[in-house]
């Protein structure tokens, strides 16, 4: 069974991870988007003291929004993972390490894991990149049963 899924439907993997990624994502950029940036009711950025509070927490709601629509369609899902990566690594850091693992950054740890597999390995096979882009296509191949690497 697992040989027929894995020769069947080879990239839904990647696109099962930029759903995941990027419904969390798109949900949680279009809430910080939707309520008034840098104050309590939407992003406190300014608690972190770093110059410009303001523009950072406009970076960071649009990298959230826009980054987690681009992977859902994987649009530029290598570019857009690496950015939502670094505001997860910031969050991480900044925020939740001193809370410790349980309870504290295992969700932004695993939503970094995926963002980081997503920059190694791209969209997928069902992804904008490959489909219009041609980003990610295999190589061609001359003979039937070899390998670009031969």
């Amino acid at each position: 069974m697992l040989s027929w899924l894995t020769r069947v439907l080879p990239g839904w993997g990647p696109l099962f991870l930029r759903l995941a990624l990027g419904t969390v994502f798109m949900a949680h950029g279009w809430a910080k988007l939707g309520t008034p940036l840098g104050t309590p009711e939407g992003f406190n950025i300014e608690s972190w003291n770093w110059p410009y509070p303001v523009f950072w927490a406009w970076v960071v709601a649009l990298v959230e929004a826009f980054g987690g629509l681009l992977i859902v369609v994987g649009l530029l899902t290598r570019l857009a993972a690496l950015l939502i990566g670094s505001v997860m690594a910031v969050a991480i850091i900044r925020i939740k390490a001193e809370q410790g693992f349980i309870d504290g950054f295992e969700l932004e740890f695993s939503l970094l894991m995926i963002a980081v597999a997503l920059v190694f390995t791209g969209g997928g096979r069902l992804s904008v990149d490959r489909d219009v882009l041609g980003w990610g296509t295999p190589p061609v191949r001359s003979r039937v049963g070899e390998t670009p690497y031969d």
